[in-house]
């Protein structure tokens, strides 16, 4: 009897009471209470829940006088955090992921250097401190929960860093895609909290990977988490080899159950999702990863509204659970948004899939006091709602509040941060590591020999383009010409860049081409319909061949009135027309009228010109007249 009753003490003083007062607590419970309850903890659980404010404080430390109160005035708490993809391996690289997407990351240089750098035995302690400051950084955001699915932890490098290992305050989860890590000593000691298998689909994936899988899984009982955000090029490969898309395959396979994840679906069709759905799958989204990675809008409005259990995660690009759920809050639609809804995806959600449900994820009877504190003192931070309810506050948690204002968290109701502060922690030695690790990731994924081979390449582009660049070359290649018509002034007056491509020329000031060519020229025929008609029948190179034979008949006929010849220059003008009268013998008059058959002509008077040499200046024609007719004799 004395020493059962001996024992009691021993117990009645090992116990150990917080009480957290004047504080707006969002619960997250069945029944979305919210409201300023006091909150009592024993031994890190949750032991009581004042919701009828009938709690007294003076009476309760009257008999506790150990008790530990926590003044939450100006403060709101609720569950912490689950990060359900930390990806430790780039936390302190991720300029390496700035051109990079789904298409182009399983093959980018930068990346591949820095995993090989990393998965290393040799570097294994760079692994180490990587785990050790991501890890701490996460509770500082009020994340009390990781799943880390760093692709870059190998066998070796898992039995170095995690034996003994006892640096990480949060509740833990791996993603081994090395399949051996699953019947490792340290795995089966406990000295992590779960084990899950991760698969990245490739373009070598065959049955007998899918079957080696299968095997692991059946024997270890772990979940599975495939990433299939992949290229194209990963997709069509598939399609290929099996004839199905993945999920399709993998749910043939007996691979797709109630512990499935599939990570970042960035293009599933009806068929696969309402594969997922009955399968009672879970789907984990990056928001940050669907902005910085995706080649084209995702449309996730099916997935988040398909009634599948939908968790959040950092993956490669976020930095906190919070700027998540905001980013997420963003994309959903106002008129369907919960705000609640989108915090349980962080909160309640990731703890019903791996197995935490009845531990954390809310404030409830001995549940874990797993604690996060924002403090709202701030002006900007003022709560206005006309009546306070799990919604309300999750509005303003998700539209208001970032990780800045986190104050406090409690992991098994301890303090692990304090005023902004980690607990037992030198911050700014762990800057320094931070600061030295990054410089190491820089130099093992040569991003200045990258980036100064890309901007190499810039180079070239912009002198074979004549000095424009090539992000600018489509601008400039659909650019409309400006055409400015300065015959007024001579000169361009006006705002803006132009360029001359050439000067609009009337038709009068076109210069003539000289056409005249006495060798080439053939003779034209022209019939005559009537006599007496005034008509030229003559060119003016059939005149100047006739010129001889006119002078001949001259000489014979006796005719001595012969104009002299006159000079023909640009200022010559015509000063009257000869009229020339022939007569034609015989009279019998044929439809077509040769040169040779003229035989007389009578009273002719006629004027030559003779040409200058043509100037290079606009050349002048003149024009002389024939005309023909038929005396009486005739």
């Amino acid at each position: 009897m004395i020493k059962l009753v001996q024992e009691k003490n021993a117990n009645i003083l090992q116990d150990k009471f917080t009480v957290i007062k004047n504080g707006l607590v969002l619960t997250l419970d069945k029944n979305s209470s919210a409201g300023y309850f006091t909150v009592i903890l024993k031994n890190g659980k949750i032991f009581l829940t004042d919701f009828e404010n009938k709690f007294s404080e003076k009476e309760f430390v009257s008999k506790n006088p150990d008790a530990v109160i926590i003044d939450a005035k100006d403060k709101i708490v609720m569950p912490g955090f689950f990060n359900s993809a930390l990806n430790s391996s780039f936390s302190l690289c991720s300029h390496f992921l700035g051109k990079c997407s789904y298409e182009n990351l399983r093959t980018w240089h930068s990346l591949r250097l820095v995993e090989n750098f990393i998965s290393d035995d040799f570097n294994s302690g760079i692994m180490s401190e990587l785990l050790n400051i991501s890890h701490k950084k996460a509770l500082k955001n009020g994340e009390v929960f990781i799943s880390e699915s760093s692709s870059c932890i190998s066998k070796s490098v898992f039995d170095r860093v995690f034996t003994g290992n006892n640096k990480f305050k949060q509740y833990f989860d791996l993603r081994a895609f090395d399949q051996n890590i699953l019947g490792s000593d340290q795995a089966d000691s406990g000295l992590v909290n779960s084990l899950s298998v991760g698969l990245i689909p490739d373009e070598q994936i065959n049955n007998y990977s899918l079957s080696s899988i299968k095997k692991s899984l059946a024997q270890s009982g772990a979940k599975f988490f495939i990433e299939a955000s992949v290229s194209q090029t990963v997709i069509e490969s598939v399609k290929k080899i099996f004839g199905k898309p993945l999920i399709t395959v993998l749910s043939e396979m007996d691979l797709i159950n109630s512990s499935t994840v599939v990570y970042n679906p960035t293009q599933i069709n009806q068929i696969e999702l309402d594969i997922l759905k009955k399968k009672n799958a879970s789907v984990l989204i990056s928001p940050s990863d669907y902005l910085n990675l995706a080649g084209r809008k995702i449309d996730i409005d099916e997935l988040l509204f398909s009634g599948l259990n939908i968790i959040i995660g950092t993956g490669y690009t976020g930095k906190n659970i919070l700027t998540e759920l905001k980013i997420l809050s963003n994309i959903i639609p106002k008129s369907s948004l919960q705000y609640e809804s989108v915090i349980k995806m962080a909160v309640k959600n990731p703890s019903l899939l791996f197995g935490l449900s009845n531990v954390t994820g809310s404030v409830e009877r001995n549940k874990s006091a797993d604690f996060i504190f924002f403090s709202i003192d701030d002006l900007r931070n003022t709560l206005s709602a006309p009546e306070i309810t799990g919604e309300s506050v999750s509005e303003f948690i998700i539209q208001n509040l970032t990780v800045k204002d986190i104050s406090d968290v409690l992991i098994k109701g301890e303090h692990v941060v304090i005023e902004n502060r980690l607990a037992g922690v030198n911050e700014h030695e762990l800057k320094i590591k931070s600061l030295a690790i990054s410089n190491k990731l820089y130099k093992a994924g040569m991003y200045s020999e990258y980036k100064e081979k890309y901007l190499m390449r810039e180079r070239v582009d912009k002198i074979s383009l004549g000095g424009i660049s090539k992000d600018e070359t489509d601008d400039v290649l659909v650019k409309p010409e400006i055409f400015v018509d300065m015959t007024e002034t001579g000169t361009y007056e006006g705002e803006g860049e132009f360029s001359i491509i050439g000067k609009k020329e009337e038709e009068f000031e076109k210069k003539r081409e000289n056409t005249v060519d006495t060798s080439d020229e053939t003779i034209n025929f022209v019939d005559i319909k009537e006599t007496g008609a005034d008509i030229d029948i003559l060119s003016e190179s059939d005149k100047m061949q006739q010129q001889p034979h006119i002078l001949k008949q001259h000489r014979k006929t006796g005719v001595k009135d012969i104009t002299p010849l006159k000079e023909f220059s640009e200022e010559t003008e015509i000063s009257g027309i000869t009229d020339i009268q022939i007569n034609i013998r015989p009279s019998e008059i044929t439809d077509n009228i040769k040169t040779d058959e003229i035989e007389e002509i009578d009273k002719e008077k006629i004027t030559v010109f003779e040409e200058k040499p043509i100037e290079e200046s606009k050349p002048a024609f003149k024009k002389g007249k024939l005309k023909f007719g038929f005396g009486d004799k005739d």
